[in-house]
């Protein structure tokens, strides 16, 4: 084997090594709603419905095609997405490794590092692979979506260097288009990759000559073009990114607060004690106070700019590692302060500084003090063997806190106390043990310190799925009236309590009362949330059901467009595609409009069966509700035979899953009768 393969080997099993116990890791935080809980994962054809329609967050459409996979081949237990994330993780050392390599081996470092690149690379590889900050991207799984971003940058990165080694063939630089393309299509942090490839470019091919650039005008057009990918996107999911719904602080506070925050990165990358899931506690940071951190991080990037202007190594270094964290840390007020998956790609270039400054620095001392040269590479090597072990044993600890979900958010409780994602998912967890008391305390306590969050909706949930209607609603009640006090009368936030509200209320029975919520409140959720938003068209269906038979052509007509808006190409909630077709249908049904509502209830009864299976109470219920249907359409054809068949299916049916004194079977036997009264009078 080759000194390259057996390099690419050992950063192989150094990563595989260190996150060996990653697989133990439960679904946590995002993972759970986007992934365990998301429906439109659950099969894979047509592809594009897996792609684009996330369940609460935008939808990234190569990693949610990705999750489809995982969830076709292995159902929802984590080992196979870990498996997955980690297969990810290696292949992204790999082109690290092969951009450390070719960029040591370019013609302006090939004669300082060319015989010492291979092992050089292979060191900045297996340190980046190893290194504990790392754990959030490959070991939370639905941060996948940042490091498959991070796989097809390096890979775009890796096959343009190949290519400036190459001779330029086009093979190379369509692979690197094809792999920019993907990570556009994966996040949109990739907007910088142009950038980072041109300033590669630059230093390392180019060498400073603009004309050279310049040669490859069409190409960077190329790559520029994949833009649009983001912008597509953006657009199309503009409505889920927290940051385009509502300003939650100004682009200035946050501006001010970043370079804290990187401060902080760069902490953990040389010390990675105190790392934490999540920091929707970090304080925003206010001048003067604020000025040192500034200060030193405009200096350090003023710095790398220059050098980069110079052509020096090292200024590239600094630029990419300024570039890829940009997106995020500069002055879009996106809705975390910090977050350490952020540093999966600008670790790389901080590494990468680290082990080229080491060797260069051993190099001198060896120089000037007449040290044989194979002594400083064998002691080079032994820091090198001893910093991969602790890095290594610092991930895999790290890695041990995702083994229980309650674990972890205590582990973030305990270094922030002010989280409210950790009070929100330890609510969560207590409510879900059947802990009501504990559960009601942080889940106050996680309004307190964001009152738009769902915490008492998400419980609410939880009681009415368990057939607690009185509970969910009492809860969408205090959550309402906590949100009265602390949110104007317009938040979407608050808007979409009050739609659950009125449909807690609706689902015991009281009409009129979920419709005076629904009247109250419509006109602000068509404004602010939108009329295809699941909270609007769920107060559409209620008012469609509440006008009924006062106004029937009105009642038909906001029916027919809560039924239009739920069934849109992109709606999340297959629940309420079918609440509507089934008021739909109902008046429908009311307005002597048989064919047309056996129709609908037809689709419905084949959709709800392919989702849920034909054993299902749901599918049950909707071959039921067809079944009177077609049983009305039969008599009102005159077919009162047919009628009678089907109301004797019907009440076989009730008779041996509610029993034969069930209201419902007595309701149901009623109607047999009257059919076979008919008939009888018929013939």
């Amino acid at each position: 084997m080759t000194p390259r393969g057996k390099a690419a080997l050992f950063v192989c099993v150094v990563s595989c090594a260190a996150f060996a116990n990653s697989f133990s890791g439960r679904f946590v935080f995002d993972d759970i709603h986007e992934i365990e809980r998301n429906s439109r994962l659950e099969r894979l054809l047509p592809p594009w419905e897996a792609m684009f329609v996330g369940n609460r967050l935008p939808a990234r459409p190569l990693p949610y095609l990705t999750f489809a996979v995982d969830r076709r081949l292995w159902g929802i237990e984590p080992f196979g997405f870990h498996l997955t994330n980690l297969a990810i993780h290696v292949v992204s050392a790999l082109a690290l490794f092969e951009i450390a390599r070719l960029t040591l081996l370019s013609p302006r470092l090939r004669d300082r590092w060319g015989d010492r690149a291979v092992a050089i690379a292979a060191t900045i590889a297996a340190i980046w692979a190893v290194h504990p900050l790392q754990t959030q991207s490959v070991t939370y799984v639905y941060q996948r979506i940042e490091s498959l971003h991070g796989m097809f940058f390096l890979l775009a990165l890796a096959a343009f260097a190949r290519a400036a080694a190459c001779g330029w063939q086009r093979r190379w630089l369509g692979w690197s288009a094809a792999a920019t393309a993907a990570a556009m299509a994966s996040k949109e942090t990739a907007v910088v990759l142009p950038l980072v490839i041109l300033s590669w470019d630059w230093c390392f091919a180019a060498a400073g000559r603009p004309e050279a650039i310049r040669s490859r005008g069409r190409w960077y057009a190329l790559l520029a073009a994949t833009w649009a990918i983001l912008a597509l996107h953006v657009l199309a999911q503009g409505g889920k990114f927290l940051e385009f719904r509502r300003t939650t602080r100004s682009p200035l506070d946050y501006a001010v607060t970043q370079p804290g925050v990187i401060l902080h990165y760069v902490r953990l990358a040389f010390w990675p004690v105190g790392q934490q899931l999540e920091y929707s506690g970090w304080p925003i940071a206010r001048l003067p106070a604020a000025l040192p951190a500034a200060a030193t991080v405009l200096t350090a990037a003023a710095v790398a700019v220059a050098g980069l202007i110079r052509c020096q190594p090292w200024g590239w270094l600094g630029t990419a590692f300024f570039l890829t964290l940009a997106p995020t840390s500069s002055i879009l007020p996106i809705d975390a302060l910090a977050n350490e998956q952020r540093m999966y790609l600008p670790l790389a270039a901080l590494v990468a500084a680290c082990v080229v400054g080491t060797v260069a620095l051993a190099a001198r001392l060896a120089a000037r003090f007449g040290r044989d040269e194979s002594v400083t590479r064998r002691t080079l090597a032994v820091l090198a063997g001893g910093g991969l072990l602790a890095l290594s044993t610092a991930t895999w600890v790290r890695n041990g806190a995702y083994a229980s979900v309650e674990g972890i958010w205590s582990d973030v409780l305990a270094k922030d106390p002010d989280s409210y994602r950790a009070h929100w998912a330890i609510a969560a967890l207590r409510d879900e043990a059947g802990d009501a008391e504990a559960a009601l305390a942080h889940a106050l306590r996680t309004l307190e310190l964001k009152p738009s969050s769902r915490v008492l909706l998400d419980m609410a949930g939880r009681r009415q799925a368990a057939g607690d209607a009185a509970g969910a609603e009492a809860l969408c009640r205090r959550c309402l009236e906590i949100q009265r006090r602390s949110l104007p009368a317009d938040d979407p936030d608050l808007l979409t309590t009050a739609g659950d509200l009125a449909v807690a209320v609706y689902l015991q029975g009281r009409l009129e009362e979920a419709a005076a919520i629904c009247r109250e409140f419509f006109p602000a959720m068509e404004r602010v949330r939108g009329p295809d938003d699941p909270a609007t068209v769920a107060a559409l269906v209620i008012l469609a059901e509440a006008t009924g038979t006062a106004d029937p052509a009105a009642a038909e007509r906001l029916a027919r467009e809560a039924f239009m808006r739920a069934t849109r190409p992109g709606q999340p909630s297959q629940t309420m595609a079918a609440n509507a077709a089934g008021v739909l249908a109902t008046i429908l049904e009311r307005n002597g409009r048989l064919d047309e509502a056996v129709a609908i209830r037809r689709r419905l009864a084949t959709d709800v069966e392919r989702t849920l299976g034909p054993g299902h109470p749901r599918s049950q219920e909707a071959a039921a509700r067809l079944a009177m249907a077609m049983a009305a359409q039969c008599s009102a054809s005159g077919d009162h035979a047919g009628a009678a068949r089907l109301h004797r299916l019907l009440v076989d049916a009730l008779t041996r899953s509610l029993g034969a004194e069930h209201p419902d079977t007595l309701a149901q036997r009623q109607r047999l009768e009257a059919a076979e009264a008919a008939a009888r009078a018929a013939q």
